[in-house]
């Protein structure tokens, strides 16, 4: 029988992913002080998923004998790659993270807890399921560490770089679906949970909204968490 939805397989997964997590947050909290460590580090984490979705990609095109297919079709996909690319040829606080980041997050959380393709071979590790697993496991891994070692913080100011984000991926799927005939891509012709209303518009409008409101309440308590270590510092000074 194929892997199944919180089947064992899938629970066994997310609970060694879980320790590998907490493992590499304590590893990099611990030891990377410096910031050579820190970029070390990030970058064997980003060189890491890059490989993950190179692999999930040319097995993916070995699996539909579609040389064309190893191009990323998908938000996670796409995004994975080019966030492992700005990170490992990049530095700190770059204007496409206000965009990839956020997708990466969604992404990876959503496919940890429910991967649609489980059920596409009868084993776990059939390479297109177990790579598919794996590079999203790292690109949710590399979000977080991006915030700990402070290569990425979310930003009223670079707010519109999400839905110009979302427009430029969606350009991208219109090409290839127009030169490789596709049915879909990007969410076009497909939403991103089969039977949901998240299809590339939605996530446009609706994604925008929600991280409009996101980033108020984020920049709201950053600034009274501020004011409160400013008060604190005066009063110790004062008495």
């Amino acid at each position: 029988m194929p892997p199944k939805l919180y089947g064992w397989e899938h629970l066994t997964y997310l609970a060694i992913y879980a320790i590998v997590v907490v493992a590499t947050l304590l590893l990099i909290h611990f030891f990377v002080k410096t910031d050579k460590q820190k970029a070390i580090a990030i970058k064997v984490i980003a060189g890491i998923l890059l490989i993950c979705i190179i692999t999930n990609r040319i097995s993916i095109a070995v699996k539909n004998s579609d040389f064309w297919t190893i191009l990323p079709n998908t938000y996670c996909g796409t995004t994975s790659l080019s966030l492992a690319l700005f990170v490992l040829f990049g530095k700190p606080n770059l204007k496409a993270y206000h965009f990839l980041w956020y997708i990466g997050v969604l992404g990876g959380l959503i496919t940890m807890f429910y991967p649609d393709f489980l059920g596409q071979d009868i084993s776990f590790m059939y390479l297109p399921t177990i790579s598919g697993m794996l590079h999203h496991s790292m690109l949710l891994l590399l979000t977080i560490v991006m915030c700990q070692l402070k290569w990425f913080e979310p930003s009223l100011e670079n707010w519109k770089w999400f839905p110009i984000g979302i427009c430029v991926f969606t350009i991208y799927g219109l090409f290839i679906m127009d030169i490789f005939k596709w049915d879909h891509a990007m969410c076009i012709g497909s939403a991103l949970i089969e039977g949901t209303i998240l299809n590339w518009w939605f996530i446009l409008i609706g994604g925008s909204i929600l991280l409009l409101g996101f980033l108020f309440l984020y920049e709201f308590i950053k600034r009274k968490l501020y004011l409160k270590k400013i008060n604190n510092a005066l009063n110790n000074v004062s008495k």
